[in-house]
């Protein structure tokens, strides 16, 4: 009798830690899968360096009332800053969804063919990858292809996480700087222009009051358009804000994520993730 209720004791001490371990691991993937999707709104912002360049070209063109058969514009350095940092952004998106995969047992069908291009010191538009970014992203691509073996899915989570986050860490601060210094920076030019060639246009004595109220809406729609997109931007740089803080805070505590605290800083992150992803969906409207 005292056999079976020892033998009972057991599995009830079995099921409660096991049902505390798949707590803690939703917590995990409830972080993870939100900053996942937080990440790819990146996809949404629709605004591109070399975007910018061949606004640049052609609105120049239109200025000077320059008709051409071909735009003419150069804008290769544009394109190559964009190239950088999709790579980034992909090898970000990828670890998020590994853990986030991982954290719910399951790497089968996960494709890590996006991370297999290599990152390159130098300076590409207006942004400089120097050793730093290289190293980080290339030990994350280095953990993320040894995650989608079987040899490491037997390991603890805990070893993708502590591995990872030193790089995680560097490529997600890039990221928050390139999009919200750089990109929006050609955002700020954009806008300066706009209100110097408009400024000028109702200036001109020649135009009739209807032209200049014509000049005038075109103006404040352009520059409508000019805020939402920079309003866009600040909100994605402050969800990676809050991934990289959050993951901080899991690394951290990676020894412990059973912990009722450990469990209420990752939903609060995970709540701040997805209350600026309505943010940023609401700017899209």
């Amino acid at each position: 009798m005292k056999r079976v209720i020892q033998q009972n004791r057991i599995t009830l001490f079995l099921i409660i830690a096991g049902l505390s371990s798949c707590v803690s691991l939703q917590k995990v993937n409830d972080f993870s899968s939100t900053s996942s999707k937080g990440i790819k709104e990146f996809e949404e912002i629709n605004y591109s360096f070399k975007q910018h360049c061949i606004y640049e070209c052609q609105f120049d063109s239109i200025r000077k009332f320059v008709i051409n058969r071909e735009t003419g514009c150069h804008c290769d350095n544009f394109a190559k800053a964009d190239n950088v940092t999709l790579l980034i952004y992909n090898a970000i998106k990828g670890y998020f969804d590994g853990l986030t995969n991982l954290s719910n047992k399951d790497l089968t069908n996960y494709n890590f063919d996006a991370l297999k291009k290599s990152l390159t010191e130098g300076t590409f538009g207006n942004i400089k990858i120097d050793k730093n970014h290289v190293d980080a992203y290339s030990a994350l691509s280095k953990i993320l292809l040894k995650a989608s073996t079987d040899i490491y899915r037997k390991k603890k989570l805990i070893e993708y996480i502590e591995d990872a986050n030193a790089p995680i860490q560097i490529l997600l601060s890039e990221f928050q700087f390139i999009i919200q210094n750089n990109l929006r920076g050609e955002l700020d030019f954009k806008r300066e222009k706009l209100y110097t060639y408009y400024k000028n246009m109702i200036n001109n004595n020649t135009l009739t009051d209807y032209e200049k109220g014509m000049a005038t809406t075109d103006y404040y729609q352009q520059l409508l358009e000019v805020t939402t997109k920079q309003n866009q931007i600040d909100a994605f740089a402050k969800s990676l804000k809050s991934m990289a803080e959050g993951h901080q805070k899991l690394y951290e505590n990676r020894n412990k994520m059973q912990a009722k605290e450990v469990k209420e800083l990752l939903t609060g992150y995970a709540s701040d993730i997805q209350d600026i992803i309505s943010e940023f969906n609401k700017l899209k409207k």
